[in-house]
């Protein structure tokens, strides 16, 4: 496959003689050109000769590539059109680039002038060479597109190149440290690990929306009948007094035996067979007759028991009822069949509400939900959009940790000194990435002409 040369173009409003002087004079040009950190020109021997530099890059810190070039057959036309041919190399092995050529051009229109340059170079190293140029190519068009911004932006607003480049840096340093805590804090602590503190957060919102459902009194209570008391307090009242020890409860409000006796609210054991009674419904006539929920009369004679106070002992059960005591009521003929329901707090939820035990699926999709929004901050474009949206995410999500646990602002490196950290850095991201150098602006292919 043929390699295409590097071309890049921009439209700058400025005059092209000082377009001219800001990319010939090599004090200026190591400003704006990314691809360069110094240039240094040879002197001529010759008016004739063309001009000879020395170039270096700094790579990294201790690592910097040198090399030469000469810049010649410089002419202008007749419409001002005005063209800089140039020739470059390094012998540095640690460089793909062996030579190269390639030219500037300032074509002046209206408004100033379409500055544009095109080249392209030899590599070594054969096919691995070629190999790693298929992604160094990309990279320097890019940083010549972005260095002709710079330079678009200097000509035009007066903006020094070294304050662009430091905004620049410095929105993707922290944009690629957004993305490393979104991501690490998504992935390890919520879906890898699955702290216990994360999983604490989520039960601990959840357990409030239950309780704000189920009201102050703790119980969810359902009712069918006639009569009913929600609370222990009105069963105590009527005459009934629970054991917690001896009952259990369930969230259905009936307790079953594996073995199938049905366990009434005392904790008396009921066997079907034998008593036909359900564990609700326990009214008392006071004179004569002791009705139970399956409409069994028991004369006071038979019981031997004053009408009064009745201690109701019903033959076949293993347990007698001497947890129950029942005062007279004054009301004659068949008994209201009551059906209760009781649930302490821990009661399973409506459908609407959130049940503790998906907590740690919650926690699963915020981690992927946090992952996906650290990769947006690789994204090329939108980094200012995303800075806004954290100043706005940030407190709410600080005063929703502390809803949910307010000793969290107490511990070491909490999320409330996290958070706050994370807000101011979010600001000041989305001060400086405000109108930043863009290789987007320039145009990256040359139109095909007819």
């Amino acid at each position: 496959m043929k390699k295409k040369p590097i071309y890049v173009e921009v439209d700058i409003l400025a005059p092209i003689e000082e377009a001219w002087t800001y990319t010939q004079n090599p004090k200026l040009h190591e400003q704006w050109d990314l691809r360069f950190t110094s240039i240094t020109y040879i002197e001529k021997k010759s008016v004739e000769e063309p001009q000879r530099f020395t170039y270096e890059t700094k790579v990294m810190p201790g690592v910097v590539v040198r090399g030469w070039g000469e810049s010649k057959g410089e002419h202008q036309k007749k419409d001002g059109t005005k063209t800089s041919s140039l020739h470059f190399g390094t012998p540095q092995k640690i460089s793909p680039i062996a030579e190269g050529r390639g030219y500037w051009q300032y074509i002046p229109h209206d408004r100033g002038l379409t500055f544009l340059t095109q080249y392209d170079y030899d590599v070594r190293y054969g096919k691995f060479g070629k190999l790693l140029d298929a992604m160094f190519r990309p990279i320097m068009g890019w940083a010549t597109a972005l260095s002709f911004d710079v330079l678009k932006r200097w000509l035009e607003k007066g903006e020094n190149p070294a304050s662009q480049y430091r905004r620049f840096f410095l929105t993707i340093f922290i944009s690629i440290l957004f993305c490393i805590i979104w991501v690490y804090h998504g992935l390890v602590p919520k879906i890898i690990v699955q702290h216990p503190t994360e999983v604490m957060l989520v039960e601990n919102i959840l357990e409030k929306d239950l309780q704000s459902e189920l009201g102050p009194s703790g119980y969810r209570v359902e009712l069918s009948g006639v009569g009913v008391g929600p609370s222990e307090t009105e069963l105590e009242q009527s005459g009934i007094k629970k054991e917690p020890s001896e009952t259990d409860v369930r969230p259905s409000g009936i307790g079953k035996e594996p073995s199938g006796t049905e366990l009434g609210l005392s904790g008396i054991k009921k066997e079907p067979s034998e008593t036909g009674l359900g564990p609700s419904g326990i009214g008392k006539e006071p004179s004569e007759t002791e009705l139970w929920p399956s409409g069994i009369e028991k004369k006071p004679s038979e019981t031997g028991l004053g009408p009064s106070e009745i201690n109701s002992e019903p033959s076949g059960t293993e347990e007698g009822p001497s947890e129950f005591r029942s005062r007279s009521s004054e009301t004659e003929g068949e008994s209201s069949k009551i059906k209760l329901n009781l649930s302490k707090t821990t009661a399973k939820p409506n459908e609407d509400a959130l049940s503790w035990n998906n907590a740690n699926k919650i926690v699963i999709w915020i981690g992927i939900a946090e992952i996906l929004f650290g990769l947006c901050w690789l994204l090329p474009r939108g980094k200012r959009l995303l800075f806004g949206a954290q100043i706005i995410v940030f407190p709410f999500l600080t005063i929703g940790a502390l809803l949910a646990d307010i000793t969290i602002a107490t511990a070491p490196f909490n999320p409330v000194t996290f958070n706050l950290a994370l807000w101011v850095l979010s600001i000041i991201g989305f001060i400086i990435s405000k109108d930043m150098p863009s290789a987007r602006r320039c145009i990256r292919k040359r139109e095909e002409t007819t």
